[in-house]
């Protein structure tokens, strides 16, 4: 049994990096599954080789081009680890698995009716709870994890559904996910996902066959499914962490249950025939006479396909047939398949390739002066340099992930929003392709939740106030995601009200937060709407009010190194633009030198470095010293004060200054010497030195001594101190 398991795993790797196209790949899987079944001769196995053969008879079909769905084949293949599994601790294997087997046979089941399994009857009692073994824990994440995508994916189909009800297509891509955690779920002896599943199956299953259409409430109760089996799943989870199995006794689904079967229920009708000819007959293009006759001549002529005997000998419409062809077909869409790697071996192998970067780095400082004079030694650390290089963007790529998943959890909230408001709102989304840092993406979804909920509750306004403005009564949020400079910058856009500079401004003043004499920019008021429990909404409703918790949200991006800019206009909308690194683990930097001591300022926030004329130096009461930049004058940082460290030189014209900005706000920071740019990894200070303003973290020099990174909006604060 040893044996058969190594196997299987074997295979499923290979899968794991199989195409459809693969020819040769498959080839190779083929034989595997030969020699894999020529082993399973014993009873107790049976089950095991009716799996084998029909997946056997579904890749052959590949090889053909007759098929190019994956899918199957990986469903298969992890029954048949199920299987194996269950077996080797002598229980009876309970699941059903005559669906899988007729999506590899295409509907040909044979055999499998004497096979020794037992159906299980569904049941929404609550599941028994019991200690987990070791391959219990395996099967349990696996299926953790792929609910969860696969919720997901309903999530986002539902909402196309809405625009498009009669797509088959969608209806499919909701169908097969709840399909699949029915399956696995009935496997598992988890009970109530099982039953919910099927109930929600039976109902999809209902109007993909053509039996009714998905309305509105069709999808709020299939919303309210994926919603209780989140939570069902999260039981399962929890139930992992202290392996015993989930105990789901305090999740009602009954109620849940009985109200989609009613629907299912109240929505059928007879089922639709799907043979050709029984369509082409109701349709009117065909007399069943006609059809009977083209039948038989078919039997006289198997090389001829009906849809061609129809059109030559019967004349019937090309175009009706080929309508028909399509109504007949199942499409299935074939993804792109990766090997799953746990997220703590990935974040190990970033770790030690910055380790590497640093080693390579400090390796080329020691050997510096040896590398002049000896040309085949220097070549050899130019090659090093470039393959650590290449081994470290490889490494990062492999953390970037799509923005797209932040990005589809957004339309569920906006359409839930827009019914709690009673407003009408699309949503637009563009560069969801776009790829950030796992990490990042992660951290985006609370900030980006926020600003959302601001936008439809208080941004946009109802379809009566729009009306009298002339605004289409349908309110519109945008979600753009772009690569800019080495950052991400994602923009969230409304066409709603605006803000009021000048409301925000005279609340800022009662608050105690600008002095009523002050001048600022627009941009500058805006960003007042960020100081905690700063809010201009006229009435507090239980979503959101136009800047409550955006504080929250500021703290959030700039815990990224990243920044928050608004731009509005009063009466057409508003857009923050968010402003990110691409990775947390890297950063791009400016070396510079303040007396004996190195700093790393990041390049995003560096708008230009000079040497200061002696004419270009003011003092100003009040405000300290400045710079002329740019026929403007900007405020000093002497960091060297902030630092207590001594720079070679006091004067500011014989020192260099670099331009910074923040928020719109810019400063010049006075240095000795600037080093150069490179890319620095990022490492944590410790907890002792932890929330220091001005500090985002440090970096390892090439002479083994550590630089500081600079945060540009926190050294902003503790310079205002001063």
């Amino acid at each position: 049994m040893d044996t058969l398991k190594n196997d299987l795993k074997a295979i499923s790797l290979m899968v794991s990096t199989l195409t459809h196209d693969d020819i040769q790949g498959l080839g190779t899987f083929l034989n595997a599954l030969e020699s894999l079944e020529k082993s399973l001769g014993n009873d107790m196995l049976r089950d095991v080789l009716t799996v084998s053969s029909a997946m056997r008879s579904y890749i052959e079909s590949m090889v053909f081009g007759e098929k190019t769905d994956m899918k199957p084949v990986k469903d298969g293949l992890f029954l048949m680890n199920s299987m194996v599994k269950q077996i080797s601790k002598g229980e009876i294997f309970t699941f059903d698995f005559k669906e899988i087997i007729d999506e590899l046979l295409g509907g040909a089941t044979a055999g499998v009716e004497n096979s020794t399994i037992k159906v299980p009857q569904v049941s929404s009692t609550p599941s028994p709870v019991r200690a987990l073994e070791d391959d219990d824990e395996e099967i349990l994440g696996d299926f953790i994890t792929e609910s969860r995508e696969n919720l997901e994916t309903i999530e986002v189909n539902l909402i196309d559904l809405e625009e498009n009800p009669d797509d088959k297509e969608i209806i499919n891509a909701i169908f097969r996910p709840f399909h699949t955690i029915k399956g696995i779920s009935g496997f598992l002896d988890l009970r109530k996902i099982n039953a919910l599943g099927h109930s929600t199956e039976n109902l999809l299953d209902s109007a993909r066959k053509g039996q009714f259409v998905i309305d509105h409430d069709m999808t709020d109760v299939i919303l309210q499914s994926v919603d209780v089996l989140k939570k069902l799943i999260d039981t399962v989870e929890k139930g992992l962490e202290i392996r015993m199995t989930a105990d789901d006794s305090g999740i009602d689904i009954d109620s849940l249950v009985e109200k989609i079967e009613r629907m299912n229920r109240a929505g059928s009708q007879p089922e639709s025939p799907c043979l050709m000819g029984e369509l082409l007959v109701n349709r009117g293009a065909l007399e069943m006479e006609n059809l009977e006759e083209a039948l038989t001549f078919q039997k006289e002529h198997p090389e001829k396909k009906l849809g061609q005997i129809l059109v030559e000998e019967n004349g019937i419409d090309s175009g009706q047939v080929i309508s028909v062809l399509r109504e007949q077909k199942r499409v299935r869409k074939t993804g792109v398949f990766h090997v799953k790697v746990d997220t703590g071996k990935l974040d190990n192998l970033v770790d030690l390739t910055g380790e590497l970067v640093i080693a390579q780095s400090m390796l080329r400082e020691n050997t510096g002066a040896a590398a002049s004079s000896n040309q085949k030694l220097n070549q050899n650390l130019n090659q090093l340099g470039q393959i650590v290089s290449n081994i470290q963007k490889i490494a990062m790529s492999m953390r970037m992930v799509p923005i797209s998943a932040t990005f589809q959890k957004m339309v569920r909230l906006v359409r839930d929003l827009s019914k709690s408001c009673n407003k009408d709102v699309g949503l637009a989304m563009s560069g969801e392709d776009t790829e950030i840092d796992r990490n990042v993406v992660e951290a985006l979804y609370e900030p980006m939740v926020h600003m959302i909920r601001n936008s439809i509750d208080h941004g946009l306004e109802t379809a009566e106030k729009r009306a009298k403005t002339r605004k289409p009564e349908k309110g519109s949020i945008r979600l753009r995601a772009y690569h800019k400079g080495g950052n991400i910058v994602i923009e969230i856009s409304d066409d709603g009200q605006g803000l009021n500079a000048m409301t925000i401004f005279d609340k800022a003043v009662k608050l105690g937060l600008v002095d009523a004499h002050a001048v600022l920019a627009d941009s500058e008021i805006f960003q007042l709407i960020m100081k905690p429990g700063f809010s201009t909404a006229k009435e507090i409703t239980d979503i959101s009010g136009r800047g409550v918790g955006m504080d929250v949200v500021k703290k959030a991006i700039e815990g990224l190194s990243g920044r928050v800019d608004i731009q509005s206009v009063e009466g057409e909308g508003s857009t923050f633009i968010i402003t990110l690194p691409l990775t947390l683990a890297i950063i791009e930097g400016m070396l510079v030198r303040i007396g004996h001591e190195r700093f790393i300022v990041p390049t995003m926030a560096i708008l230009e470095s000079f040497k200061p004329r002696k004419a270009d130096y003011f003092t100003v009461e009040g405000k300290g010293e400045m710079l002329m930049f740019r026929k403007h004058l900007i405020p000093v940082i002497r960091l060297n004060k902030i630092c207590h460290v001594t720079m070679d030189h006091q004067e500011v014209w014989n020192n260099i200054a670099i331009v910074v900005e923040n928020n719109k706000e810019q400063r010049g920071i006075l240095i000795d010497e600037l080093l150069g740019k490179e890319e620095y990894v990022i490492k944590s200070l410790g907890e002792s030195l932890k929330g220091i303003k001005g500090l985002a973290g440090g970096a390892i020099m090439g002479d083994g001594r550590v630089g500081l990174i600079l945060d540009i909006g926190g050294l902003f604060e503790v310079a205002n101190t001063l």
